[in-house]
């Protein structure tokens, strides 16, 4: 006689429902997976068993997903939903489920010992084993497991019934945002299985189609899923329009704060690609002259590129979310803008109010640039909200990149977010035509200065070239934005002064030459025009003589700290001469010389640089003496390297296209 399945042989009444709940523990394996879908039917026994089953189905997966779903349309919800939601924080500390197969394994042999039903007689010893030889054969990865839960609990909330389900929903969520910050990866799994929950309680749902009349008059029969039984503690009393919501309120923090990782994780080893490159994007569509021919523009890649295609992909499914869920662009800009709260809650009190419920900013920002972008790059219709870069803008660079004294912006920050903040503030100056609100005292000024040092900062310390590129120029917009001169030259001469980043020092030189060649093209050309008033009323930038010696102390090395530098601090210092010297060649062809430039000062053009002290000491004049004293060094460090370094031939040929120049004016000046 064959042998009576011990699942079937053991059900209740035969034995309590704690003891069957360990029987199946007992002898639970793949093969037996279709017997438990089966009885699992059985509303009254899911119900009271379904909870303790998820731990055990799970390392099942996939065959186990029928039970799992049995487990989540019969079973109580109340209790499913906390077993799902403590199993959800098992996979981010990766124990639990370990844990929980460990305490069944020390159970077994006690209740085999108590029960005493032929279902657990030692005829099915060899049962046990199976459930983890399948286990060690095939486990099945954290993000299916991830996936399996999430389904589990699309299934389960709907059902609770009960005034308050916030309650319950706010602790899932949260046990959902741990498992999923501790699955990122560049395969995108978690996320598709977060876009599909949120997607089961907001997605957007039409309608069914009235039925057809029919001749015959055949009833239609609407296509339905496996119906869920009722919750057993279900509440009669109305959901509160205020806790309605919460809710939605719960689920648009948590689609911001699920933008944010999916971000942040996105990968930025690629010095070409940074997450979604929509700074490197914008720049191409506003300035197409600047593309390279022949290289494969940034809309290319993302258009051929399967993996760059699909980024696009997941931010128009989170940014369709959005919409959904009614969360504005509006909203988004509040959200960026509002002042950082620094209340004492804390945060594991469940929230009484949509109020208490916090976005995450970073994932405001991501969500408005994804709409700027489907508008711009895509031509999505969509509403853009306008910004202004003071004070909107200058804000939140201070709120998510801190304070400049400390030195470090750049470095600690995400690729992702830094692409976001250039690309809204290139597109927020684009747009405004500018600076809106001008700088009107001191306070003004110190925002409008903490702004260019966040900028700068960015443009020195990323690690990513494009986005390094992308804040050098947006620093430079802003800067030649100001319309007082006096300003401009005060950040330009702090820069060249107390910078400690040559390459950032180097950007400060390009300032001061933009500036000059902005103010001497306006001045020759119609100083009486509107977006010339500053430079044909302040005459700083009028006067390129009198400004190079202003500055001079601080772009020309003396030859004696020349000749003590290592080759390794001449070459850390290299961009900034390589600047100094294009710099001063552009001096010498303004078209205002010869003959030399209006306002010259009374010194020669050789002495800049140094006092009269200083002169007789190096016994040369500053500008001169420096020129001379760093062809000298480029010299010994090219006979030194035995390789041709490109750096140094194209600083050695500058050098001696200014020294012609300064013969020429020296010339000029004694004849």
């Amino acid at each position: 006689m064959a042998d009576v399945n011990p699942l079937l042989q053991a059900l209740p009444p035969a034995v309590d429902y704690l003891s069957y709940l360990t029987i199946v523990e007992y002898n639970l394996n793949g093969d037996q997976l279709s017997v438990l879908h089966e009885i699992l039917q059985d509303t009254t026994l899911t119900a009271n068993i379904g909870w303790d089953l998820v731990h055990l189905l799970l390392p099942l997966l996939p065959q186990s997903q029928p039970c799992l779903q049995d487990v989540a349309r019969l079973g109580n919800p109340r209790e499913v939903v906390l077993k799902v939601t403590e199993l959800l924080e098992g996979l981010r500390t990766g124990d639990k489920l370990e844990d929980d197969q460990e305490e069944g394994q020390d159970q077994k042999e006690v209740v085999v010992e108590e029960t005493g039903t032929g279902a657990t007689s030692p005829q099915h010893d060899t049962t046990p084993a199976s459930n983890d030889d399948v286990k060690a054969q095939n486990p099945p990865s954290k993000e299916s497991q991830f996936r399996a839960l999430l389904d589990m609990l699309a299934i389960l909330h709907p059902r609770i019934k009960t005034k308050y389900p916030s309650r319950f929903l706010s602790t899932s969520l949260q046990s959902v945002l741990s498992a999923y910050a501790s699955l990122l990866n560049d395969d995108e799994q978690a996320t598709d299985a977060v876009l599909s929950f949120i997607k089961s309680f907001a997605g957007s749902k039409r309608p069914r189609l009235p039925p057809r009349k029919s001749s015959t008059h055949m009833p239609v029969q609407p296509e339905q899923g496996p119906l869920s039984a009722p919750d057993p503690e279900a509440s009669e009393e109305p959901v509160a329009p205020e806790e309605q919501a919460l809710q939605q309120r719960l689920l648009q923090s948590f689609l911001t704060f699920a933008v944010e990782g999916y971000m942040s994780a996105l990968p930025s080893e690629d010095e070409e690609v940074v997450a979604m490159a929509w700074s490197s994007r914008l720049q191409e569509q506003l300035h197409p002259e600047k593309n390279i021919p022949g290289r494969r523009t940034m809309r290319e890649a993302f258009e051929e590129d399967e993996q760059l295609h699909r980024r696009d992909s997941t931010m128009g499914q989170m940014l369709a979310l959005a919409r959904d869920l009614h969360l504005t662009p509006d909203e988004l800009v509040k959200t960026l803008t509002e002042p950082e709260d620094l209340s004492d809650d804390n945060p594991d009190d469940l929230p009484s109010s949509a109020s208490d419920v916090p976005l995450s900013r970073r994932g405001c920002l991501h969500l408005l640039c994804a709409t700027i972008a489907s508008n711009i790059l895509f031509h999505a219709p969509s509403t853009i909200p306008s910004l202004s870069i003071f004070p909107a803008f200058s804000s939140l660079l201070s709120l998510l990149l801190g304070d400049p004294s400390s030195g470090t912006i750049g470095t600690q920050s995400a690729s992702s977010l830094i692409d976001s903040l250039l690309f809204l503030g290139i597109h927020t100056l684009e747009t405004s035509g500018g600076i809106t609100k001008a700088p009107e005292d001191d306070d003004d000024d110190d925002t409008f200065t903490n702004t260019l040092q966040r900028l700068s900062l960015v443009s020195a310390n990323t690690p990513s070239a494009p986005l390094r590129y992308h804040a050098h120029l947006l620093t430079s917009r802003l800067l030649h934005a100001h319309p007082n001169g006096n300003f401009r030259l005060s950040f330009i001469k702090d820069t060249l002064q107390h910078c400690p980043y040559e390459t950032l020092k180097a950007s400060a030189v390009g300032w001061l030459k933009d500036e000059i060649l902005l103010a001497v093209n306006n001045n020759n050309n119609n100083t009486d025009k509107a977006e010339a008033d500053d430079y044909a009323t302040s005459k700083i930038f009028t006067t390129p003589a009198r400004l190079l010696e202003t500055c001079s102390p601080y772009l020309f090395h003396k030859p004696s700290s020349l000749a003590a530098m290592s080759h390794a601090e001449f070459l850390a210092h290299r961009p900034f001469f390589l600047a100094v010297l294009n710099l001063c060649y552009f001096f010498f062809l303004l078209p205002a010389s010869p003959p030399p430039p209006p306002g010259y000062c009374s010194r020669s053009f050789s002495s800049l640089g140094m006092g009269e002290e200083e002169e007789e000491n190096e016994g040369r004049g500053g500008y001169e003496a420096w020129l001379e004293a760093l062809e000298k060094r480029v010299q010994s460090i090219r006979r030194e390297d035995e390789e041709e370094d490109e750096g140094m031939a194209l600083m050695e040929g500058l050098i001696a296209m200014c020294r012609e120049k300064l013969l020429s004016l020296s010339s000029l000046l004694s004849s």
